[in-house]
């Protein structure tokens, strides 16, 4: 195994070859960055004399050239100083000696190809009217001269395109005449002798005190000028440009470029400093490898500014430095893969072999295997490394002790135990931290499924289980389905509810939706909806058929459970109602009958209390007569042995009429009684019919709605029976009262009697104690004014009691014809037991 992985260790996958290779790129780019920095500084040093160099040189052939073609200005300036000159002495010059002289500075300078003059109209010597169309003039007549090489000799010639064109070919004489300054004109292509030219004009204004007279003009060519910028190599390996103010070449060493604009936008911004009159340089390399030094170029005074340019290849600048980047990069290599060699022979003796070593151990514990030996430590950097390797390996049979036990313990149902993390260092406690993590996830999830499954088997499906990632989804599938099927059962039943909730038990639940035992847990509700609707509709029929007031009717069936109940109650309850109505009938014929005989009675009643008053009366007559006889004894006490017997008389007679009362008073007290008596068996007629109608209300209300119109009726037969209480209550109390007041005037009609027997044995002794008889007869009159002021109110008395027997037999008539009405309402009532019940109204 050693042997093996020391092999490996000397494959190029080696620490000992990476830690070579990597000391050798640190090299490299240790000794690259140094080359790149001498070769940047070096660059640097070498462009900044470049430029300065170039600088120099375009600044000394810009000189150069300006002085060449200066020498065109002075010419100009020359003339125009001596004609203004002349022109201030009131000397006007002749056409003719100004041409010659034009002429002969053009034979003078051969390396023009022409000089002119071109003048306002009459601005020369006001004559232009004599010149017009004369030899060298045109219709105008204005003062013109131009001078041109042709066949080696100057020869003059008529100017034209002097006028502003939209060409620009006039800007030699229009810009001037416009802002009275030199001007250059851009260069053009003209034909000499057959060839094209590229040429330019010089042109000098002619100003005097402010006015525009004129212009004198140079005609140059650039041929000789663009052979010798050609033949220049600045720096030995540059090349020097001429490019016009708008930017037409006017000398390049390209030989294709002249004459031609360059419009792109170095040159824009290049044209831009120039006119500007600053310097332009351009040390970023372009597409062709050069930069670029521009200065301006002026000519004379003229306000244009052209532009001279060296340029020169930037390999060329930096060659130097790139040589020493390459010795550098060189030097830089072979010390690289010297360090690199070394670096090598050290770590194979002290670093790879042990390595080696802790690569096997580490190889172990990836592999799983925590019990391989470790090699003697060392104090270096490796023993440490093996050290910590044996701290890993402890710390990871720590863990997976620590995974089994909670593994062992959630077996045994501890679910909450979870391992400690602060047990473990580092990564050791995050991975343990997870792992607790892990689980409580997992046993999250189940607890979840569990409350989400409880709260499902209460019958709350308004819970749903949570979207969970990935393959946890399964979970959140099937709770959705389980929520799914109960939902669509509780829709099932609560369908089959709301209809038989609102008496449909048509309905049926659809089994075909379902599977298994929900398939038959809706067959079954649709079994119990048919049994309900059959059972239902033969209590309908029945309740039917007693809202119909046939109370022979009954349920007939097989029927079961609660069923076979509500069919036992329902019969129980239209028998029981039979009786009661066959009960309220015989009550109604008994009530109709005990008023028939109250009001009999009230009608005896009345007659005797009418006799009673008169007989009050009568008595309240005698009493009056008694009075006056009382008083006229006292008056006549002298004849009292003759009234005596009179008196005698006429006691005899009062103590008869006073019996009479007293047995007319026994006669009212005892009808009193009995119609108390009848009274009292009136009320409990009507409390026991309240009491039936009672209970047949509350049977009807059992029926439901079949049982609403005979609820109605006994709600009728109720509130009679109540009437009648009430008004038999009142009679009773009337009767009551007229019996008390029927046994006080009986009393004091007992008193009166006992009274009147008293005075018969008096009148008896009157003859034997008439000494005595005013005084006796002044407590006679006494007590005969007492005795009438009681037959007085015994009179009131039976005049009341008159008033309430009336009233007894109105009361009476009124039960009589309730207890009738009471009849006809229950004779709509069929009963099994009819004929015995008729049999009994007819007895």
């Amino acid at each position: 195994m050693p042997s093996s992985r020391s092999a490996a260790a000397r494959r190029p996958g080696s620490i000992a070859h990476k830690l070579m290779l990597g000391t050798a790129v640190i090299a490299l780019l240790c000794f690259g960055l140094t080359a790149f920095l001498i070769y940047r500084q070096a660059s640097a040093s070498l462009i900044d004399a470049s430029r300065q160099t170039m600088t120099s040189e375009a600044n000394a052939e810009a000189r150069q050239v300006a002085a060449d073609l200066g020498t065109a200005f002075a010419s100009n300036d020359a003339m125009v100083e001596a004609v203004l000159a002349q022109r201030a002495r009131g000397d006007v010059p002749d056409r003719a000696s100004l041409a010659a002289v034009l002429g002969e500075q053009l034979r003078t300078h051969p390396e023009w190809l022409g000089k002119s003059t071109m003048w306002e109209a009459d601005a020369f010597d006001g004559k232009d009217a004599e010149f017009a169309n004369t030899e060298m003039h045109d219709a105008s007549g204005r003062y013109m001269s131009y001078w041109a090489w042709h066949d080696g000799k100057p020869q003059q010639s008529t100017m034209t395109d002097y006028t502003e064109a939209a060409d620009g070919s006039a800007d030699w004489y229009v810009v001037p005449s416009r802002d009275k300054l030199p001007k250059v004109s851009e260069p053009y292509a003209y034909d000499i002798a057959g060839q094209q030219v590229l040429m330019s004009t010089l042109s000098s204004p002619i100003v005097e005190n402010g006015t525009f007279l004129g212009v004198f003009t140079v005609d140059f060519s650039l041929a000789a000028l663009q052979k010798h910028l050609a033949t220049l190599t600045p720096m030995g390996a540059g090349r020097v440009e001429l490019l016009s103010p708008k930017g037409v070449v006017l000398a390049s060493a390209n030989a294709a470029e002249i004459g031609k604009p360059r419009s792109d936008a170095l040159t824009r911004s290049m044209l831009a400093d120039i006119a500007a009159d600053r310097r332009f340089e351009a040390f970023t390399p372009d597409a062709a490898g050069n930069v670029r030094v521009y200065v301006p170029l002026r000519v004379g005074n003229a306000p244009q500014r052209f532009a001279l340019g060296v340029v020169m290849p930037h390999a060329v600048i930096v060659a130097e430095a790139r040589q020493l980047l390459w010795l550098t990069l060189l030097v830089g290599v072979v010390a690289a893969l010297t360090l690199s060699a070394g670096v090598y022979v050290l770590l194979r003796r002290l670093a790879i072999r042990p390595l080696a070593e802790a690569v096997r151990v580490a190889g172990d514990v990836a592999a799983g295997k925590l019990d391989s030996t470790l090699p003697a430590r060392s104090n270096d950097e490796v023993g440490r490394l093996l050290e910590a390797m044996q701290g890993m390996r402890g710390q990871l049979q720590a863990v997976m002790a620590a995974q089994a036990e909670m593994a062992r313990r959630h077996d045994a149902g501890e679910l909450s135990y979870r391992m400690d993390a602060t047990a473990f260092p580092g990564e050791y406690g995050r991975m343990v931290a997870d792992s607790n993590q892990l689980v409580a996830s997992s046993n999250a999830v189940t607890q979840r499924l569990v409350e989400v499954m409880q709260r499902y088997a209460v019958g709350d499906l308004s819970v749903d289980m949570e979207a969970l990632p990935g393959e946890k989804a399964v979970f959140t599938a099937a709770m959705a389905t389980t929520k799914s099927n109960l939902a669509a059962i509780n829709e099932q039943i609560q369908q089959l509810a709301a209809a038989a909730a609102a008496g449909d038990f048509a309905v049926r639940g659809d089994a075909q939706r379902f599977d298994h035992d929900f398939r038959r847990m809706v067959e079954t509700l649709n079994i119990m909806m048919q049994v309900s609707d059959h059972n239902l509709a033969e209590l309908s029929t029945l309740l039917r058929a007693i809202a119909a007031g046939d109370l022979s009717a009954r349920m007939r069936g097989d029927f079961h459970g609660v069923f076979a109940v509500m069919r036992d109650d329902a019969n129980s309850t239209v028998q029981q109602l039979t009786q009661i109505v066959g009960q309220i009938q015989q009550s109604a014929a008994s009530i109709r009958l005990a008023a028939g005989e109250i009001a009999a009675g009230n009608s005896d009643l009345s007659r005797r209390t009418e006799q009673q008053a008169a007989n009050l009366e009568e008595t309240a007559a005698s009493m009056e007569e008694l009075t006056s006889t009382v008083r006229q004894n006292a008056d006549h006490a002298l004849q009292a042995n003759t009234l005596a017997g009179s008196a005698a008389g006429v006691a005899s007679e009062g103590g008869e009429v006073v019996n009479q009362v007293v047995q007319t008073m026994e006669q009212i007290e005892a009808s009193s009684q009995r119609i108390a008596e009848i009274i009292s068996v009136i009320d409990g007629i009507a409390f026991q019919t309240n009491i039936l109608a009672l209970n047949a209300a509350v049977e009807a209300a059992r029926a439901g709605e079949q049982g609403r119109g005979f609820a109605v009726v006994a709600s009728e037969v109720r509130a009679l029976a109540q009437r009648s209480a009430g008004a038999a209550k009142e009679i009773k109390e009337l009767i009551d009262a007229s019996v008390a007041q029927v046994g006080a005037g009986a009393q004091l009609v007992h008193g009166a009697g006992r009274t009147m027997q008293a005075i018969v044995g008096q009148v008896g002794r009157v003859n034997e104690i008439m000494a005595e008889i005013s005084a006796a007869s002044r407590e006679q009159s006494a007590g005969i004014e007492q005795v009438n002021q009681t037959v007085v109110q015994m009179d009131e008395t039976t005049q009341q009691n008159a008033a309430l027997v009336e009233e007894a037999s109105a009361a009476a008539r009124a039960m009589e014809e309730q207890a009738e009405q009471l009849a006809v309402a229950v004779s709509r009532f069929r009963l099994q037991a009819e004929p015995v019940a008729a049999a009994r109204r007819a007895a």
